[in-house]
């Protein structure tokens, strides 16, 4: 160990001391380390460090090369280690450039290392726990030759000395012969720094017949600390290895933590580096008698008042620690005013500690709670990430005492995720997420446990039930959340699908004229349906002796779930049929405010939630069915639309005919959380109320990629290219009896078109609304990225506003659609251009692109063809006359067949302006043309924008 003096002496003496900033690092992976003390202190004194990336990487296998650079740093400090470097490579496969080059030349040195018979280091192998063990032992001063660390068993002895001083405490699966990972590594060289060093008396050595024997001073000795140095980490009168070498960290063993369990705090040059719970003697993860904590202690004398924490605060009550107690931790008083018992149970954490000096024992209880994630904080410059928590009530009414504005730090949660947490000393002590179970439930025991299919699940001691374990229904769909030890700790219906959601018109039993147990049903989506049910449930739903309008008393909004036999299970909700008065303005309801007002006290402004009005937002399910009594109909012939949240409901509102309604609006529907509506069933007579808008989708098809017509088992359809709400989707399947404002006979369409409120059946659009603020034109311009001319070039010409959020989208002549910006906009008086505009200005511009050779010079010429007339076929030549034409410009003449829906391109022909003349005549030879008249198709010819249609 002198030498080792005399070296560190030399590399402080050579260069200046760097403070290290203190305060224990938080790694990104801090969840998965196992041996969190060892690696903050080892990783705050800078002996292991984290990467760049912010992470620990606990489990990555520690090289011999990084090995020497732990000992390195050990021994010699971080900053004095740093300097070391190489003058000649220390082994062959070492250069000089190795980055742990001088790491491993002072170790060689120093003899607390060895290479291999080859002459080799092997820097990048791995290291296992014996050799690293047999490098700790060499820095704490054991000599291996006096050891016998040499020879072909050194590795029993080196574990042998390792594990008399401790320095495995910790891991009590430690296997000598496998790799040792970087937290291994910082937990033995956590231990080396609370080990006693040792030196040995002086040795004398003789040859005999070649070989060097010992024969004095062979024999190990702790070093003695009389400095002032002395219980810095152990007050014994030793020297531990941190007494010499980090003599600015600070062990202190007499405190506890915020759970009130015996603990070590390290501070390093003054600041804390944290405090950390010691081992327990005994641990359980539920409540637990008194007589068996002190079998498990391995008492041998009774403790006649042991004190009891739970989760950090004293019980009025102590613990007799005696043999055969029969009392359990959960019996003894918490408090005496109020009076009450521990809140100890499943799940909750028992941790005994035993004083053998002093035969004191301590019992700490620790109960996991649920929350869920209330808010997710990124980090700032001036604040770390955190999260806030919102508790899920407990059944048995206990609360951790979270409050509303507690932080915890940390990062790699969602908003709404479901998490475990623990809570002392005013403070969120750990976040962790729940890990959960889903299925169907299928036994439930109050207070004690529930089955998913054949799994049973324990309640813990502080299990939640959303919506109170009276409401869990079997068969029903569930997600369990587990805590740490997989007791149930709270429990919620399977993330609710809209799809399941129906009104319930009328139901029927076996006995009457279905023969069968069945339900009629409106769907999320607007569609009547009759299934067959599980059972008759005419005994569990009042008032289905006949079928029920939307709004009444008894009506009720259903899950549907459908079994494995194809039958369905019904599981009523909390519906609320609101009674709507007849009177004028009764009722509100606008497209694109939150706020549905159910009485005249809501329509004028005020009134009391749930009473007066309730609030939509964009997840709601509006299912308004519209009759007209008027037109002698009634509530049984409602035609029914659905909408998806409240930017796309329509607005409905009092017809202002300054009489009361004959029919009152019928409202059923049903809020799964936060007072927000989940779906919302209407009747609405329009003899009285005004129904407008609704469905603010766009929807545009390009024509040109239509399919043939598709025939399946189910539906008759065709495929188009499209825009959907902003996004390009291929293959939209419209149904082939679509009815469309007659702007087209069917689904197949002659033009592009753009559209709203989309109906949808197993995938394919049943019903498409026209879009009152577009509009289709010939010819665009762009004045510059904010600007554009619609009708450029065609006598009537408008400059638009286009909105910062604009989507714009090209169409070539295929029909294939590509989104792009204004810039991309070309000069174009044939591009045919719809458009669709919000407060004035365009939010959709979708821009059929033409490829005509045109001759769009700098001049400002323009091609304004005007029409396609005289067009005739007699095979080969089709003759047409163009119509607006300019001389010596060419014309692209497209020909079409269209047939079924379907447009076939049959090719593209050349045309010259004739000059002199503003129409020009041409003869194309077409070849000869198949008659398609007596299956309804056509044939056309396309040029700049102009269309004309002819048999053959």
């Amino acid at each position: 160990m002198k030498k080792f003096l005399s070296l560190v002496l030399a590399l402080v003496m050579t260069m200046s001391l760097v403070t290290v900033s203190a305060g224990a690092k938080d790694f990104s992976d801090d969840d998965s380390i196992t041996y969190q003390e060892a690696v903050d202190v080892i990783s705050e004194i800078g002996v292991v460090d984290g990467y760049t990336g912010g992470d620990f990487k606990p489990t990555d296998v520690l090289t011999r090369g990084a090995a020497a650079k732990i000992i390195c740093n050990l021994i010699l400090g971080p900053t004095t280690a740093s300097a070391l470097s190489a003058s000649s490579a220390p082994f062959k496969d070492v250069p000089v450039s190795n980055t742990f080059a001088g790491y491993i030349t002072y170790c060689a040195q120093e003899k607390i290392i060895n290479g291999y018979s080859d002459g080799t280091f092997r820097p990048t192998a791995t290291l296992s726990g014996n050799a690293f063990m047999k490098m700790l032992l060499g820095a704490l001063g054991y000599d291996g030759d006096v050891e016998g660390y040499t020879g072909p068993n050194w590795s029993v002895a080196v574990i042998k000395q390792a594990a008399g001083i401790g320095l495995d405490d910790g891991n009590d699966e430690f296997v000598g012969s496998k790799a040792v990972t970087r937290e291994e590594a910082a937990l033995y060289a956590f231990n080396m720094l609370q080990a006693t060093m040792v030196e040995y008396d002086a040795k004398t050595s003789v040859d005999i017949n070649g070989a060097t024997v010992t024969i004095a001073g062979d024999k190990a000795k702790e070093i003695e600390n009389t400095s002032r140095t002395d219980g810095y980490i152990d007050d014994d009168n030793k020297m531990q290895f941190a007494e010499r070498y980090f003599t600015d960290l600070r062990l202190t063993t007499d405190t506890t933590d915020d759970f009130g369990r015996p603990a070590n705090t390290w501070r390093f040059k003054g600041v804390e580096v944290g405090t950390f719970a010691k081992t327990a003697d005994a641990t359980y993860t539920a409540d637990v008698k008194l007589g068996q904590i002190y079998s498990d202690l391995g008492m041998s004398d009774k403790d006649e008042a042991a004190p009891v924490f739970v989760d950090g605060v004293e019980a009025s009550e102590s613990a007799k620690v005696s043999k055969g107690n029969d009392l359990k931790v959960s019996e003894l008083k918490f408090t005496n005013s109020p009076a009450a018992n521990c809140n100890v149970g499943n799940g909750t954490l028992v941790e005994a500690y035993l004083d053998e000096d002093t035969n004191d024992v301590t019992i700490v209880a620790i109960n996991t709670y649920v929350a869920e994630v209330n808010k997710v904080v990124a980090k700032t410059n001036s604040k770390d990430a955190y999260i806030t928590l919102s508790e899920l009530a407990a059944e048995n009414g206990a609360t951790s005492g979270l409050r509303a504005n507690d932080e915890f730090e940390t990062t790699g949660f969602e908003n709404d995720q479901i998490v475990l947490f623990t809570y002392a000393n005013n403070e969120i002590q750990s976040v962790k997420a729940a890990e959960s179970a889903e299925g169907t439930l299928t036994r439930k025991v109050s207070g004690k446990s529930i089955n998913l299919g054949e799994t049973k699940y324990d309640f813990s001691k502080m299990y939640s039930v959303d919506g109170g374990e009276s409401s869990l229904g079997i068969d029903s769909e569930y997600v369990v959340y587990l805590d740490a030890n997989g007791y149930a700790i709270y429990v919620e219906e399977t993330e609710y699908n809209i799809a399941d959601y129906a009104y319930l018109r009328a139901l029927q039993g076996s006995s009457v004229a279905f023969a069968s147990d069945k339900a009629a049903l409106i769907t999320y989506d607007g569609k009547m349906k009759t299934v067959d049910t599980k059972e008759d449930y005419t005994n569990d739903f009042a008032g289905y002796g006949s079928e029920l309008q939307i709004g009444n008393a008894n009506s009720e909004i259903v899950l549907v779930k459908e079994t494995s036999n194809g039958e369905y299970r019904l599981k009523d909700l909390d519906t609320k049929n609101p009674s709507i008065a007849k009177a004028e303005d009764s009722f509100e309801l606008r497209n694109g405010v939150a706020r549905i007002n159910l009485t005249a006290t809501g329509v004028a402004g005020h009134g009391t939630q749930g009473t007066d009005y309730i609030y939509a937002d964009s997840k709601t399910v509006f299912v308004v069915g519209t009759y007209d009594s008027g037109a002698r109909e009634n509530w049984k012939d409602a035609t029914y639309r659905a909408y998806t949240g409240i930017n796309n409901a329509p607005t409905i509102v009092d017809d202002n005919d300054s009489s009361p309604a004959t029919n009152a609006i019928g409202m059923s529907y049903y809020c799964r959380n936060n007072g927000v509506a989940t779906i919302v069933y209407l009747s609405v007579d329009e003899a009285d109320y005004k129904v407008t808008g609704g469905n603010n989708d766009v929807i545009f098809f390009a024509f040109e990629s239509g399919s043939k017509k598709i025939e399946d088992s189910d539906n008759e359809y065709y495929t188009y290219n499209a825009v959907v709400d902003g996004k390009i989707v291929e293959g939209v399947k419209v149904d082939a009896s679509v009815k469309i404002n007659n702007r087209t006979s069917n689904g197949s369409f002659s033009s592009n078109v753009v559209f709203t409120g989309a109906d949808y059946d197993d995938g394919v659009i049943t019903g498409l609304d026209s879009l009152s603020n577009s509009g289709t034109v010939t010819g665009i311009n762009k004045v510059n990225n904010e600007n554009v001319v619609l009708g450029y070039g065609n006598g009537s010409e408008s400059t638009y506003v286009v909105a910062d959020d604009a989507k714009i989208f090209f169409i070539d002549d295929d029909g294939t659609i590509t989104e792009g910006a204004v810039s991309n906009i070309r000069r174009s008086d044939e591009d045919v251009v719809t458009y669709v505009l919000e407060d004035g200005q365009i939010s959709y511009l979708f821009v059929q692109q033409y490829f005509e050779d045109n001759d769009q010079s700098s001049s400002g010429g323009r091609q304004e063809l005007t029409s396609i007339t005289g067009v005739s076929y007699r095979a080969p030549d089709l003759t047409l006359t163009l119509n607006g034409t300019n001389a010596g410009q060419n014309y692209k003449v497209t020909l079409k067949m269209i047939v079924a829906g379907v447009t076939t391109e049959l090719g593209t022909y050349t045309v010259t302006g004739a000059t002199g003349a503003t129409s020009t005549t041409a003869v194309l030879s077409v070849g000869t043309l198949a008659s398609i008249a007596a299956s309804g198709g056509i044939y056309m010819v396309s040029c700049g924008g102009q269309n004309a249609t002819f048999t053959a």
